[in-house]
């Protein structure tokens, strides 16, 4: 079998199971041979319930980092953007995707900008509007409902939501990304909460939900994007993907309730790894 070689674009939060601390081990769990590109070194996440946490900025080791690879020739088969810590490494994200990325590799965006209305620590309007304009260069994009407001300069409108308005904000995000979109945080009612998903020119937008759990879990939207780009490197269909990962993210919420962990610092989602290494060799 294949093993893709994949590049993850995002922070390491030292103290919480979020971004890169997630990313790598599901996606090697998918079979993907992982490489890192680390955007800053933070002592926690920058949401919600953490004040005073350290951050360093990695954007001059980041330039060293891309010229030594140009030297020696590295390609991509698949790269995985998640947060970035300003404008300047918006470019040269955009530059990786050049010069990095095969021909016919898949770069897929998670545009780490917010959560529940809110714009997260240390970004602006500018910062927005340069992630809007990288949109238009990967191949997928997976906003949450607040960064699709962001994204899209609407007010943002918390769920439950109808199936015209979340068709509305599909289609105007397939504007920003000609190939494919996956909106997160879909929810039509108090008992399911899921995706859609939707490749650009088709009029069909396919829905995947799982029960709803009431709160907040840090590390889900890292934990969700992790697992459809394993399974998109893998040459899984995106309802394949998205379908698998909304399953997963359920049933890691579950369990961090169940354990009562402190989802402050990230959820519970080592002991369902093996449920990704099973779906990853299905239908092979």
């Amino acid at each position: 079998m294949h093993q893709p070689r994949v590049l993850v674009i995002q922070d390491i939060s030292a103290s919480c199971r979020i971004s890169a601390n997630v990313a790598v081990p599901v996606l090697s769990c998918l079979n993907n041979a992982v490489n890192i590109l680390p955007t800053a070194l933070l002592s926690t996440h920058t949401g919600i319930g953490f004040s005073d946490f350290t951050y360093l900025d990695l954007t001059n080791e980041i330039k060293k980092i891309l010229n030594h690879w140009q030297s020696l020739g590295i390609k991509y088969d698949g790269v995985l953007i998640g947060y970035l810590g300003s404008t300047e490494q918006i470019a040269l994200v955009k530059r990786i995707i050049r010069d990095f990325l095969k021909p016919d590799g898949i770069a897929i965006l998670d545009p780490v900008m917010g959560d529940h209305g809110f714009l997260y620590t240390g970004f602006d309007a500018g910062y927005v509007r340069e992630m809007r304009e990288l949109c238009s260069a990967v191949s997928v994009i997976i906003p949450n409902m607040t960064e699709a407001s962001l994204l899209l300069d609407r007010p943002y409108k918390s769920g439950p939501y109808t199936k015209e308005y979340v068709e509305e904000i599909i289609k105007e995000l397939a504007a920003l990304n000609s190939r494919t979109t996956i909106l997160t945080g879909v929810r039509f009612n108090d008992e399911e909460l899921g995706a859609a998903s939707h490749y650009a020119g088709s009029p069909d937008i396919n829905y995947c939900f799982d029960k709803w759990h009431q709160g907040h879990f840090d590390g889900t939207g890292d934990l969700f994007s992790s697992t459809v780009g394993g399974l998109l490197f893998q040459k899984k269909t995106l309802e394949e993907a998205t379908t698998i990962a909304v399953a997963y993210v359920n049933r890691v919420i579950q369990r961090t309730i169940n354990s009562e962990s402190d989802p402050l610092f990230g959820v519970q989602f080592e002991t369902d790894l093996p449920f990704l290494m099973q779906s990853v060799h299905e239908g092979r």
